[in-house]
C-alpha cells in the first residue's frame, strides 16, 4: 500500500507538487549543490587573506561536506 501526500499529485512517474512545480531531479541538485558549495570555498580563500585572515582548511574539510549534503536535500525538495 502506497500512502500519498495530501497535497502531492503522481502524474507520469512525475512528483508534483500543488502549485505545479515539477520536483528537481538528483542530478541538477547534486550540479546546483557543488558549484554553490564550491563558489563559497572560492570567496572564502580570496577574501580571507584581504582581510589578514586565512581559511582553516581543517574546518573546512568538515563543513563543505556538510553543507554540500545539506544543500542537495534542499534543492532537492524545493526548500529553496
Amino acid at each position: 500500500m502506497i500512502l500519498a501526500h495530501p497535497h502531492l499529485v503522481y502524474t507520469r512517474s512525475k512528483l508534483v507538487v500543488e502549485d505545479g512545480a515539477i520536483q528537481r531531479s538528483w542530478l541538477v541538485s547534486l550540479a546546483v549543490a557543488a558549484a554553490v558549495v564550491g563558489a563559497a570555498i572560492v570567496v572564502s580563500a580570496v577574501v580571507n587573506p584581504l582581510f589578514g585572515r586565512y581559511v582553516h582548511w581543517d574546518w573546512m574539510a568538515g563543513l563543505a561536506p556538510t553543507l554540500y549534503v545539506i544543500a542537495v536535500v534542499a534543492l532537492r525538495r524545493r526548500w529553496v
